[in-house]
């Protein structure tokens, strides 16, 4: 395996871990690249790059679940914050509005 291209998949998986993803805009694009000019490679190598590759995967795979789960919460909030949504009798929809926060109502 190259050493290029197993430090590029290293540092994903790194940047991933800490949640530094801005770092990721310029990891990608060189991974790219290192995989374009990367000269045909023994088994062995191919094999032991494609456990690297897929470790990286199961990162990204949990870092993107993450996020949907991040932002499927702020929105959850963002709906509390508007009021209790609830029923009537006849079955129409109502919000009841929020009062003020505790930290107001003084």
């Amino acid at each position: 395996m190259t050493d290029s291209i197993a430090t590029l998949l290293a540092d994903v998986r790194n940047t991933l871990i800490t949640g530094d993803y801005g770092q990721l805009a310029t990891l990608i694009p060189a991974l790219e690249a290192a995989e374009a000019q990367m000269p045909a490679n023994s088994l062995t190598q191919l094999k032991a790059m494609k456990a690297e590759a897929e470790r990286t995967a199961h990162c990204l795979q949990a870092a993107l679940s993450g996020v949907r789960s991040a932002r499927r919460r702020v929105a959850e909030i963002s709906e509390a914050a508007k009021g209790l949504t609830t029923y009537d009798r006849d079955g129409h929809k109502a919000t009841v509005p929020n009062g003020a926060p505790a930290s107001r109502r003084v």
